[in-house]
């Protein structure tokens, strides 16, 4: 007389770990998507806003000397390019004051 099968075949029952595993993984990558997700975003935006940020204030400072440069080449008068960046310096100081907050 054969003994029966206490044991099934692998291929006959799915495997309740290999399912148990799936949900753990697809559980952990949800929140890790949640969670993780948005803060990496803002990290990535800080990062490459305080990157442009300071290549802007970089261009900007060799810009005006770029400027004063150009402008002192005229045979007039060099005083012409000191007027001119000190203009542009008052008027940007002016208009920071304005924007100021009283305390």
């Amino acid at each position: 007389m054969a003994t029966p099968d206490v044991h099934p075949s692998p291929s006959s029952e799915p495997d309740w770990t290999d399912q148990v595993t799936d949900l753990v993984v697809d559980l952990v990558d949800s929140v890790r998507d949640k969670t993780t997700g948005p803060v990496l975003k803002v990290a990535r935006g800080a990062v490459y806003g305080t990157v442009a940020l300071i290549v802007v204030i970089l261009l900007a400072i060799v810009g005006l000397a770029f400027l004063g440069r150009a402008i002192a080449i005229i045979p007039v008068a060099e005083w012409i390019s000191y007027a001119s960046v000190g203009i542009v310096f008052t008027l940007l100081g002016f208009f920071l004051w304005s924007k100021r907050v009283p305390t």
